[in-house]
């Protein structure tokens, strides 16, 4: 099983021509700032940047901590009256995120990128010897792992129009060399027909294929980004993925202030095999199939960028991380519609927690 999705999603990668700062979300979703033109657009054509813009990162490395909060699984009965232990305090949450992005084909009239993400999540769990709920046991004691590839297409048509388009594959899960196998590939999409009539202001309106809420959903999508006159203050929004606005000190300092929605599904491919483990009397758990964490929440907080040497620059973000779905569905992929009522197979609540954030970048000339 595991070569079959291997080979599936390398022939889906070989056959297609990545400001969220760090989630397994992602981020949050798509980010059509994150690729430069190699030079500068002929006048017949629009350039994919506006003045003051935030400086576009080409290679990143960022660690994101969540402070102590708590899991919640819903609970289960066996036939005798049994209970699984379904509440986990986590000490502290820990992301580690590498993030690449390559130019593939850099013309005037037409711009492509892709987009590499390889994120890692660990939960610090208080010890619990005591935890038969298998949900819990993958969230203690195993890592969750997104892996994605996003290819990003800018075509201008005029001066003044363009076309933005983004296309991509996530293997996301808690496999590893101990659980190799894979989920089927994740598959977020967007097309977006936006307008640019100055060198301050982009905006557009499109649709996407994304995992916001943590289950697949078909959005509308807004493109707005908008430097004022005076090119201190502006806003960059990606709606209702992202927005911030933002304050430029200087040409080396950036604050702002904003929130990410993120989301995305992760196959839990051995949670049948650990059901039958700490819960054997709970066969509803033991033969659960294609079982998929759908996870999702909003950051909210501020964000500060400095230079430090040439092109390298450091980023510090901190806030507040609003948990908007860890619940979990057995069946595969499938269409659920944001504020869709349709029970999960498990439910659970996570609270809420305080986040830190920093990362460094090699950003485009």
């Amino acid at each position: 099983m595991t070569k079959k999705y291997i080979i599936s999603y390398s022939l889906l990668l070989a056959s297609l021509t990545l400001q969220a700062q760090t989630d397994t979300s992602s981020s949050n979703d798509f980010d059509f700032s994150d690729f430069e033109l190699a030079a500068p657009a002929e006048k017949a054509f629009c350039n994919n940047k506006v003045l003051g813009q935030s400086p576009t990162s080409l290679i990143g490395l960022f660690y994101n901590l969540q402070g102590g909060h708590q899991l919640n699984s819903q609970v289960f009965y066996d036939v005798d009256g049994n209970k699984l232990n379904s509440t986990s305090d986590i000490r502290s949450a820990h992301e580690v995120s590498l993030l690449g992005n390559f130019p593939l084909l850099s013309r005037n009239n037409i711009l492509i990128n892709l987009n590499a993400i390889y994120q890692e999540q660990r939960y610090s769990a208080v010890d619990n010897p005591e935890t038969n709920n298998p949900f819990n046991q993958i969230i203690e004691d195993e890592v969750l792992r997104r892996s994605a590839l996003i290819f990003t297409v800018f075509k201008p048509l005029n001066d003044r129009t363009f076309l933005l388009g983004q296309i991509g594959a996530e293997l996301n899960g808690n496999y590893s060399t101990d659980n190799p196998e894979f989920a089927s590939p994740f598959i977020p999409a967007a097309l977006i027909y936006g307008w640019k009539p100055s060198d301050r202001l982009m905006y557009g309106f499109g649709v996407s294929r994304t995992y916001l809420g943590g289950a697949l959903n078909y959005l509308p999508v807004v493109y707005y980004y908008h430097t004022f006159l005076n090119e201190k203050w502006g806003v960059e929004a990606l709606l209702p993925a992202r927005a911030m606005i933002r304050y430029r000190i200087n040409s080396e300092k950036l604050l702002s202030f904003g929130y990410n929605f993120m989301g995305a599904s992760y196959g839990l491919t051995n949670f049948g095999s650990i059901s039958q483990d700490v819960a054997p009397n709970f066969n509803s758990l033991a033969q659960a199939q294609d079982v998929q964490l759908r996870r999702s929440g909003i950051r909210a907080g501020f964000n500060y960028q400095q230079a430090l040497s040439g092109f390298i620059w450091l980023s510090v973000e901190a806030g507040y991380r609003i948990n908007y779905s860890y619940n979990v569905d057995e069946g595969g992929d499938f269409l659920r519609l944001l504020g869709d009522d349709t029970p999960f197979f498990m439910e659970n609540e996570f609270t809420n927690p305080l986040y830190f954030t920093i990362g460094l970048s090699y950003v485009s000339p």
